[in-house]
């Protein structure tokens, strides 16, 4: 009996010191508990080799560990408080722990270095790289260099490795862009990130950015001059071995265009980076380059000042899709007439293809009858086919009242529209006689180039008459005379004289 109570109560201890092991490695930091891994590591009761990333299972891979291991209450107090000491803080991380932008100019830090070879192309591989920086790798100072080592026993790695990271801190918030400089690129769309992050791709003569100021103003000359100059055998490429790109360690760290974010950490990254290639490692001083400085505010603007020329590409482009082109005289006759009427030029060339549209169907004979007996009449019509320019002169005169009206405008309108509006009357009568529809035909048939003609024509007689409405003015319905009555009307005329014999 005294053999299964004793039983009875070790199996008891056993889970209370189970529940206990539970309890206290639960309420750890995931931070703290990859420490815990890291004293046993340390203690040969891990095995020797990197503390794998695993947030979601670590505690549960600690308390399996601790629980095969028998630690008691006691025990696993003083296991915790060793680990605690032989941590390196949060503060001493937390800059680059929880700002990935920070992770990445680390992570140029030490390629630069020749301490990393892994890459990154996705946002997990940016915590996996933090994570061996904070508990596989030994960062220190040699001198004026730094060097890297994998952990080990021994304490003072640790408190040298915190010497490291604080150096590696303000180095970083020293470098660090000022956010005014960078306002316009925070929170940007994905379609200026894209654009930004492939022109720090290309090549650019980053270490005379200064110098180049100095001399774009001569730069259009000299260039044309160079252009000009060169034989036909002679090479036209131009020496960019100086020349490299903004984008810090591009081959190793690129992200996807869906990955915005990443993508704008590592532009921002790569500028906190830009005066880095002149520091010394010396753990007394963080050097400083004002020229660097400079430098470095100018390629932020150049970086401006490219994306708005990409705007307005762009918007240009939409417009000429969009638009119809003027030619550059036209342009400044229309801007002059917006001027002198007090209107946009949106404005004045909507009046001038309102009145042009208006005035050419005003003037157009309705071929078409309202009523169906009109075509019976034309038909009842003798019919005489033109063989000679005597004959067609004849049948000119015939219709010389259909035409009175078109002949009286055609002496006010210009040169264009005389030939226009001749070519639409001769083409009122077929060759048989007949009515045909070639001038609705041509109406009805608009091609841009035709469009292009036609307001440009529009704009041009505008300007030269001083006239927002460059056509002729229509008179009212009063002051109608005989040869200005409608079509309907015309045609009617027309057909009674022909039934009653009378002379035309």
């Amino acid at each position: 009996m005294n053999v299964i109570e004793d039983e009875k109560s070790l199996s008891e201890l056993d889970r209370k010191k189970e529940e206990y092991i539970e309890k206290r490695i639960n309420a750890l930091s995931i931070y703290n508990v990859y420490w815990c891994l890291f004293e046993l590591r340390s203690r040969a009761r891990l095995p020797a080799e990197n503390i794998l990333k695993d947030d979601s299972f670590c505690k549960l891979q600690l308390i399996r560990i601790l629980k095969k291991q028998r630690y008691d209450s006691r025990s696993l107090n003083i296991f915790l408080e060793a680990s605690a000491e032989n941590s390196i803080p949060l503060s001493y991380v937390k800059w680059f722990y929880e700002d990935k932008r920070a992770a990445l100019w680390l992570n140029m830090v030490l390629k630069k270095h020749n301490i990393l070879t892994e890459s990154i192309f996705i946002e997990s591989d940016i915590t996996i790289f933090v994570h061996n920086v904070i508990y596989n790798k030994h960062l220190f100072i040699r001198g004026r260099s730094l060097q890297a080592g994998h952990n080990t026993d021994n304490e003072s790695l640790v408190s040298e490795k915190k010497v490291s990271l604080n150096f590696l801190k303000e180095a970083y918030f020293r470098n660090k862009v000022d956010p005014r400089d960078v306002k316009w690129l925070i929170d940007s769309n994905s379609n200026k990130i894209s654009y930004l992050y492939q022109y720090m791709r290309k090549k650019h003569d980053i270490n005379n950015l200064l110098a180049n100021k100095e001399k774009r103003k001569n730069e259009k000359e000299l260039t044309k001059n160079i252009k000009k100059n060169l034989t036909k055998g002679e090479s036209k490429e131009i020496n960019k071995d100086g020349y490299k790109e903004a984008l810090i360690c591009s081959d190793t760290i690129f992200f996807k265009a869906a990955d915005t974010t990443s993508r704008l950490d590592h532009i921002l990254a790569s500028l906190d980076y830009w005066r880095l290639d002149n520091y010394w490692f010396d753990i007394t001083n963080v050097i400083l380059d004002e020229q660097k400085i400079n430098s470095r505010a100018l390629f932020i603007k150049n970086m401006y000042d490219a994306w708005n020329a990409k705007q307005k590409r762009d918007r240009d482009k939409i417009k000429k899709e969009q638009g119809i082109n003027l030619t550059s005289d036209n342009k400044k006759n229309l801007k002059y007439l917006a001027k002198a009427y007090g209107k946009t030029q949106r404005e004045v060339l909507n009046d001038l293809v309102e009145s042009a549209y208006g005035q050419m169907m005003c003037q157009e004979i309705q071929l078409d009858p309202p009523f169906p007996n009109q075509f019976k009449a034309f038909d009842e019509i003798p019919l005489v086919q033109p063989s000679n320019l005597q004959s067609e002169h004849t049948e000119r005169e015939a219709i010389s009242d259909d035409t009175s009206l078109t002949k009286d405008k055609q002496e006010s309108s210009s040169e264009h529209s005389e030939k226009l509006l001749i070519s639409e009357e001769t083409s009122r009568i077929d060759d048989k006689g007949e009515p045909n529809n070639t001038c609705d035909d041509l109406l009805g048939h608009s091609t841009p180039h035709l469009n292009k003609f036609v307001l440009n024509d529009a704009v041009e007689t505008s300007h030269n008459r001083g006239l927002v409405q460059p056509f002729f003015p229509q008179q009212s319905r009063d002051e109608q005379t005989i040869d200005e009555e409608c079509p309907f009307e015309r045609n009617s005329r027309f057909i009674t004289d022909k039934r009653a014999g009378r002379p035309l």
